[in-house]
């Protein structure tokens, strides 16, 4: 990038909406791939196993490429940046608005003039998954995400991904940036259950211990061991991935005791003194439960808010599928119950926003309106034909529980 480029992207001050991802780090996944960040899957930058140093592989041509085309307003056009811009056309909140949260920029000019000076500049952000090893098997995931899934993935006629995991000699290379670093994300599958993940946070006691860690977790696998390393760090912070809060449907939904998540989470609170993020995954098991959510969370100490984060991956879950006279009415409902709360503190966001097109969500407008009335009527089929089919693994009915399925169920 030329000089003239860069004080013209200055004048516009169009670095304010800029997505702060590539210009603070990147992504690892569980295969090993290096992407700009997590949503950025269709593009990969490069493997774990190719990259000596990933310090240097930040600073090289690949990921200055990608800054570059930033720079130049071409984020439109970005193969990388594909999802974020198509939630911003659904007017849906992208996740490079989290990353706008994480990092403002302060020494944008600092880190742009040591570029151009051809300085390298350290990482800031990682975000890494390490496996997706997994000690749960929630109803919306897959074996992709869930190694415990693999057995439910055959019996369900579907593809079953093999166990993915970053090989153990690639950890070395994550824990020689963990120095430098001012912000690192944990994901899985389940962090506390690829044990390597308790390795890294110990060894952030020993050279980094105030840099700001995230770690999404169920709060079945935290172990003793790791609460006594979390207590020798000063700033980090959970998000809680509950999908239901009676014993009935989170046992339907995530496989696991409720009882025992809270006791754990209240736990974790004592030893980080920091609020726990709750994260909901809205599908169509749990739509008709949110207001249920937010009730039991409500004025917990140990929840600083409870995040509505968007539709289930899969096409066959998403509240969509509903006739249109029942989705319609529980957003009635939904928009009563959160009319008097705090956005802060209950976020609606992405795809649950309340005073989203109901057509956005179930006819995307580059589908003919047959082939989805056909696409829509597989994917009802296969949602109702899974719903059949855990509850079988499960051992009861969630429509038992969820009054609105069963009615759905007995007039499709």
């Amino acid at each position: 990038m030329s000089e003239l480029e860069y004080d013209k992207r200055k004048e516009n001050k169009l670095e304010n909406s800029l997505c702060k991802s590539p210009f603070t780090g990147f992504y690892i996944g569980p295969s090993g791939n290096i992407v700009l960040c997590c949503m950025a899957q269709n593009t990969h930058l490069a493997h774990i196993n190719d990259v000596d140093d990933l310090e240097s592989f930040y600073n090289d041509s690949v990921m200055e490429k990608y800054r570059k085309e930033l720079l130049l307003g071409a984020y439109s056009t970005m193969k990388p940046c594909d999802t974020c811009y198509n939630m911003e056309v659904q007017q849906l909140q992208p996740f490079k608005v989290s990353m706008d949260n994480h990092f403002k920029f302060k020494n944008f000019d600092d880190d742009w003039n040591a570029r151009l000076n051809n300085e390298t500049r350290p990482i800031r952000y990682l975000e890494y998954t390490l496996s997706n090893i997994c000690n749960a098997d929630c109803a919306t995931c897959k074996s992709e995400w869930s190694s415990k899934w693999q057995e439910i993935d055959r019996k369900f006629g579907r593809q079953v991904t093999p166990l993915q995991k970053v090989k153990d000699k690639h950890i070395a290379k994550i824990e020689k940036v963990l120095y430098g670093l001012e912000h690192l994300m944990i994901k899985g599958g389940e962090p506390f259950a690829d044990i390597r993940n308790i390795r890294i946070l110990k060894k952030l006691t020993e050279v980094n211990p105030s840099c700001k860690i995230n770690i999404i977790s169920n709060f079945h696998a935290i172990t003793p061991e790791a609460m006594d390393i979390l207590a020798n760090l000063t700033n980090v912070h959970f998000t809680a991935s509950i999908d239901a809060v009676t014993p009935e449907t989170y046992k339907w939904i995530r496989g696991g005791d409720i009882e025992k998540t809270i006791a754990n989470m209240k736990n974790v609170y004592k030893v980080t003194d920091n609020g726990i993020t709750v994260s909901v995954t809205v599908s169509l098991y749990n739509y008709f439960l949110l207001d249920k959510i937010k009730d039991f969370f409500k004025d917990k100490e140990y929840v600083s808010d409870v995040k509505f984060s968007g539709f289930a991956p899969e096409d066959t879950h998403t509240v969509g599928l509903l006739p249109e006279h029942m989705y319609k009415k529980q957003q009635d409902k939904l928009k009563k119950a959160f009319a008097n709360h705090d956005n802060n503190d209950y976020r609606l966001t992405s795809t649950l926003a309340l005073d989203i097109d109901y057509k956005k969500i179930k006819r995307p407008a580059y589908v003919r309106e047959l082939e989805v009335e056909l696409k829509e009527k597989r994917m009802k089929d296969i949602f109702f034909r899974n719903l059949h089919k855990m509850n079988e693994h499960r051992g009861f009915d969630l429509c038992d529980y969820v009054p609105e399925l069963k009615e759905w169920r007995i007039n499709t």
